[in-house]
């Protein structure tokens, strides 16, 4: 399987648990929420939380999407139905 390739993300304004991620090849940011019940459970600061980010969809996107072919990744994620990541996507 192939990497994400990111090229940056960032919060999504006034939804702290919410981010924009940018992937080389797309014109559309894809929406990737930590839902406020996983964070509680997460021993780690916004701003590590922030900083993890790209290695937690990396984490995702290896488990979850095998089958689907690079450029093609979360391809019906929307700001409805966005990419959720967990705790375990977190943690060594």
């Amino acid at each position: 399987m192939s990497p994400l390739h990111i090229r940056h993300h960032e919060r999504v304004e006034g939804h702290p648990h919410r981010w924009h991620v940018f992937l080389h090849g797309r014109d559309e940011p894809i929406p990737v929420e930590l839902h406020p019940d996983e964070r509680e459970g997460l021993e780690m600061s916004d701003q590590e939380i922030h900083d993890m980010l790209p290695t937690a969809l990396e984490r995702h996107h290896t488990e979850n999407r095998d089958d689907v072919l690079p450029g093609e990744e979360y391809h019906d994620a929307n700001a409805d139905a966005p990419v959720r990541v967990l705790q375990m996507h977190f943690n060594n």
